[in-house]
């Protein structure tokens, strides 16, 4: 096979070839270094780990244990996270200066490890995580790689452009207000956010605290509860049955998206309830009170992290970054507590009420259809925040899957319950085994 056939081959299609022999770690390795080496001008990669990728590889394919569930697979890293050996600038141009090159893996990143995991990159994000676009201005801004006028989203840019690009089969990466979430969106690929709590965060540098999640990215439906199963081995999957219920989330927010989204949303309606699904409409009130609370709330944790910092480095943030910091050092103690309570107040009584009649609830991604690169998006964040911010809140396990997999520009969120992570992962295989990745 030659480059972009190993590189577009499914996962359990390489995780097989590596366990029969078939593909060698160092030609599956090889093959993704060339794919990243082809999109350079997306910046999707800060870092390759060629070496220790195939090192990690050919030990993973070595070890029949259980320690090598993933057996090899190539997977990239959102430089977030700490990856032994390699420095971690989180998007900054001083933040890998401030201390040594990580020892140990984040321990996330170490579960997969377990779990025979090859790590071929280290990849884009915005600064320090936070922002929604994918731009980062000491980076480049990470484009769809052979779109090069169209941002992926961000932050875990370089993860769902990694993806795209072939130098991956999954991308680890982060979602606090939508990180993972919207890249998927725009760029036509699956992601999973992890319910707030459930997933190692020590190791990852953190945005906010009370809402950092983990997760990943990759292409195929199908094979996010294969690859759930792989890394989380300790939880079953409970069957999930032949007529999930699904709540569509109507309201005014909601209903500010592009007339094609819109139309979307409907038509998989539709596919839904020919599938078998049991499917109603579920109406939001007070829906943007969520980026009311979400916006000061992420500053305020965001602007703690980040004070030690600021003395020495002010002039080394993007000033984007640096105006949504000083909004955090300009709120009290006692005016953060009170969004806090306020925050609690929503969940209970705005979001979970919504699950009373369905186990899932499904709304738009994004609102817009693409994001232009070299174009002020300063009225687009808090429209894409405004349909994310929600689940943020409430700390809530979401898949994210595409209209049409692999037509960049349309996705839905499917949201569960805080801890119902293993029913959204039952679900991801009813939609892959009834819809087929293609509603309508």
């Amino acid at each position: 096979m030659d480059r972009k056939e190993i590189t577009s081959q499914p996962l359990k299609s390489l995780h097989g070839l590596l366990r029969r022999g078939a593909l060698s770690a160092p030609d599956l390795i090889s093959a993704c270094l060339e794919a990243a080496a082809d999109a350079k001008a997306s910046h999707a990669h800060l870092a390759l780990l060629g070496t220790s990728a195939v090192e990690s590889a050919e030990s993973a394919c070595r070890d029949s244990g259980p320690r090598t569930r993933l057996s090899g697979l190539p997977v990239s890293v959102k430089d977030l996270y700490d990856v032994a050996g390699v420095p971690t600038t989180c998007g900054s141009p001083f933040f890998s200066k401030t201390r040594p090159t990580p020892g140990t893996d984040a321990g996330y990143v170490a579960r997969w490890r377990r779990s025979g995991a090859a790590f071929t990159s280290k990849t884009h994000l915005n600064e320090f995580a936070y922002g929604i676009t994918g731009e980062n201005r000491w980076f480049g801004d990470c484009t769809i790689p052979g779109l090069p006028d169209r941002l992926t989203g961000g932050s875990s840019s370089g993860a769902a452009a990694s993806i795209l690009a072939g130098s991956a089969g999954v991308a680890l990466g982060t979602d606090t207000g939508g990180s993972l979430r919207v890249p998927a969106a725009l760029c036509g690929l699956v992601s999973y956010r992890q319910s707030h709590g459930f997933g190692e965060l020590d190791g990852a540098f953190p945005l906010a605290h009370s809402f950092d999640t983990v997760g990943w990215i990759q292409r195929n439906l199908e094979e996010v509860a294969w690859i759930a199963r792989q890394i989380h081995p300790e939880l079953a999957i409970p069957p999930l049955g032949d007529s999930p219920s699904i709540g569509i989330l109507k309201g005014a927010r909601l209903e500010d998206v592009d007339p094609a989204i819109a139309s979307a949303v409907s038509d998989y309606g539709i596919s839904l309830r020919s599938a078998g699904a049991t499917v109603r409409e579920a109406a939001t009130r007070d829906w943007e009170e969520a980026l009311k609370l979400f916006v000061p709330i992420q500053a305020y944790e965001a602007a703690s992290v980040h004070r030690e910092f600021l003395a020495e480095h002010s002039q080394e943030y993007d000033p984007a970054i640096l105006g949504r910091l000083q909004l955090g050092l300009e709120l009290s103690t006692a005016e953060y507590r009170e969004l806090q309570q306020l925050r609690l107040k929503f969940v209970h009584d705005r979001l979970l009420p919504l699950f009373s009649e369905s186990e899932f609830l499904l709304a738009p991604a994004t609102p817009v259809l693409e994001l232009n690169a070299r174009t002020n998006h300063s009225a687009n964040r808090p429209r894409l925040l405004g349909l994310t911010t929600p689940a943020s809140l409430g700390g809530m396990p979401v898949l994210t899957v595409p209209f049409r997999p692999g037509s960049p520009g349309i996705g839905f969120q499917l949201i569960g319950r805080p801890g119902a992570d293993a029913r959204l992962w039952a679900l991801a295989d009813w939609l892959a085994t009834r819809i087929h990745d293609v509603p309508g």
